[in-house]
């Protein structure tokens, strides 16, 4: 069988036709993020840049830690439901998807506040730009991307969510660029960025709204919750579950930056963060295909198609995995230069981390969708406990790299965690459906 026949796989089919324009769509967003990198570094510097890229780290830990990443129950509960013709069920789930993202957007503006107190003394800040750190959480309690996410993936709406996500990016884009060219200064370009990012996250909610009704599942704020937890059992641990397991897959992929901050200084940070912006491009590209995947392989396991399941995720893994080693081989070559395009020459020193960085995420493109794939099968408290291990292996790696080799051990910690993951998923994975087919035809 050749890799041309996969394509004649109706679910193949389905993944690459969705997923193509959310790929194009994150390539858009990614091409506009560099732009606004490139900006931000050149008239920035280094370290100002750095205390900049913290901002980003702290906000995004925190709203991980607080949000519910409520998509995968409205994918996961509410393809059940569709399944079984009950769309008011559908509804209930998006509403209390939505009413969870706004209550943790207010939680984590306010777990910020409380660390302002603290942040000033890890990152050597001054209490100036502490209180710039509490203004940059505003953005948390404009996303309900959960919810969001949810809505556009469950109604197949993978090109709207494309369309609106990249018109935020260059929204962004073009805000940084307006007040860098009006002199701003520090924060100016901190001000721009939160009106850039508030501006996206409004626009991207209001378009799911609209995707929601165009589907028929409009009127959904006027679903009644009581005694959702009777229809759905176990809609509170999946809840959970999947919240810690993403907390936890969040973490893992912040921690290399808080690290650096702390243990190397803002300067540093700043290079790592042009690292990790560069190098997320395999990610980009290949990890939107991952997006519309776990909505087939959720339908799959509904249906007990475990053949199915398992010929549909090792066709998207090869696939996914062979064209982000291409991204991979490219880019790494060109390193210097593509690191002085980018960023420009202070930025150098970011080269050379950055081809390893690359390479772990090649491997994180092959491992994603595999332990997704445990979350689709109902088993996101298994993920949670490999990931929680694995995270105290990344920890003690990434601070033993950064105080022995710099910002290329750090990257080399990276290859070595996402290799790890990427074992131990495919073969609990393989094992696991496996196991349920003999159990279904028996």
């Amino acid at each position: 069988m050749t890799i041309a026949s996969w394509f004649r796989d109706r679910a193949v089919r389905k993944v690459a036709k969705y997923g193509l324009p959310v790929a194009i769509g994150k390539f858009v967003m990614s091409i506009s993020g560099l732009v606004t990198l490139g900006v931000l570094t050149r008239h920035l510097g280094p370290t100002k840049f750095g205390v900049i890229a913290l901002y980003r780290t702290v906000i995004t830990v925190v709203d991980q830690y607080a949000n519910f990443n409520t998509w995968q129950s409205i994918v996961k509960l509410g393809t059940e439901q569709l399944a079984a013709g009950r769309p008011d069920e559908l509804r209930r789930i998006i509403k209390l998807a939505f009413l969870i993202d706004v209550c943790t957007g207010v939680l984590g503006v306010l777990v910020v506040v409380a660390l302002a107190s603290s942040i000033p003394d890890r990152f050597g800040w001054t209490p100036h730009e502490a209180a710039l750190c509490v203004l940059y959480a505003v953005t948390l309690v404009s996303r309900v991307n959960g919810t969001s996410d949810g809505i556009f993936r469950i109604c197949d709406a993978y090109r709207v969510q494309a369309i609106v996500g990249s018109l935020g990016a260059m929204t962004m884009t073009v805000v940084v660029v307006i007040f860098v060219l009006c002199g701003a200064g520090f924060d100016g370009c901190v001000i721009a960025l939160v009106l850039g990012e508030v501006s996206s996250n409004l626009a991207t909610t209001v378009a799911s709204f609209w995707v929601a009704r165009k589907a028929g599942y409009g009127g959904w704020l006027r679903s009644v919750l009581a005694g959702i937890r009777r229809a759905h059992p176990g809609i509170v641990r999946f809840l959970v579950s999947t919240n810690a397991q993403l907390t936890v897959r969040s973490t893992q992929g912040e921690i290399d930056m808080l690290v650096v901050g702390t243990v190397l200084g803002s300067e540093s940070a700043g290079l790592f963060r042009v690292v990790k912006q560069v190098g997320g491009i395999p990610g980009k590209i290949f990890m939107p295909f991952e997006q519309v995947l776990f909505t087939e392989l959720a339908r799959a396991a509904a249906s007990h198609e475990y053949r199915g399941f398992r010929s549909l995720l090792k066709r998207t893994v090869a696939i996914g995995t062979c064209g982000s080693l291409v991204v991979w081989l490219v880019v790494a070559m060109a390193a210097h230069p593509v690191v002085y395009l980018i960023a420009g020459p202070a930025f150098s020193a970011a080269a050379e981390p950055m081809r390893w960085f690359l390479l772990a995420m090649v491997l994180q493109v092959s491992a994603a969708p595999v332990m997704r794939a445990m979350v689709a099968l109902g088993r996101p408290g298994t993920l949670f406990l490999f990931d929680s291990a694995s995270l105290v292996v990344l920890v003690a790696l990434v601070i033993g790299a950064a105080l022995q080799m710099g910002l290329v051990g750090v990257t080399l910690a990276m290859v070595a965690h996402k290799s790890l993951q990427l074992v131990w998923s495919t073969s609990w994975v393989w094992r696991h459906t496996v196991k349920l087919e003999r159990v279904a035809r028996s």
